[in-house]
């Protein structure tokens, strides 16, 4: 799964809201859209401040959770 589509659902699945992670990262709320949407191509310091600023968590837990999901349908 595209790492935009993890971080999208897991903002979704958790009911955080999409403003207040873009406020919490100081990305433009357009940009942010477009970078969760996978409209933009996310660069990896984005990707950083989102997981950290934003959503308070370390980059490295969509990549464990990746892991995760492949060990299960091994």
């Amino acid at each position: 799964m595209e790492m935009f589509r993890r971080i999208r659902s897991h903002i979704d699945d958790n009911g955080i809201l999409l403003k207040k992670v873009a406020e919490r990262s100081a990305i433009e709320q357009k940009k942010f859209y477009r970078l969760v949407n996978g409209k933009t191509e996310m660069s990896i310091d984005e990707y950083e401040v989102i997981c950290r600023k934003g959503l308070g968590i370390e980059p490295s837990y969509f990549f464990a959770r990746k892991f995760s999901e492949n060990e299960k349908t091994a």
